[in-house]
């Protein structure tokens, strides 16, 4: 595990990402208006090119990157986990339809690290259903 100073550097920096233009746009498509219902049109959203299939796989490859610092020890979870609330938000969009889009568009590794680490711990698990009833209420 890194140390703490360079734990704390890397988690600014990667704030300082997401605070790019263009980035900020990504997340807030992601974070609003983006609400695929089913694995067939997570798909199409993907694959059909343009502006908004670039913002989802700019926001989610940003936050699977962040989980494979997790995974291999640039970062801790509890960190990740206290800085990065947003990431499980936008995780609990796509987590429904993430085996149908991964069999559909043969990408058996799309997204793994997220996956992970979002899943790969009580807390994470918990905070996972919680954005998932607020998902629930938006759709509503």
């Amino acid at each position: 595990m890194k140390r703490i100073t360079e734990q704390a550097q890397l988690i600014l920096r990667l704030y300082e990402l997401r605070r790019e233009t263009l980035m900020r746009k990504a997340r807030s498509f992601v974070g609003g208006e983006f609400l695929p219902q089913t694995d067939d049109e997570l798909v199409a959203i993907v694959s059909k090119g343009g502006k908004e299939s670039g913002f989802v796989l700019q926001v989610y490859g940003y936050w699977d990157m962040v989980c494979a610092f997790v995974r291999h020890r640039m970062l801790s979870e509890p960190l990740v986990f206290d800085t990065c609330q947003e990431m499980y938000f936008q995780y609990a969009k796509i987590q429904p339809h993430l085996r149908g889009f991964r069999r559909k568009m043969n990408l058996p590794e799309w997204m793994q690290s997220i996956e992970k680490v979002v899943e790969g711990s009580a807390k994470g698990k918990k905070r996972l259903a919680a954005m998932q009833a607020s998902l629930e209420r938006m759709r509503r």
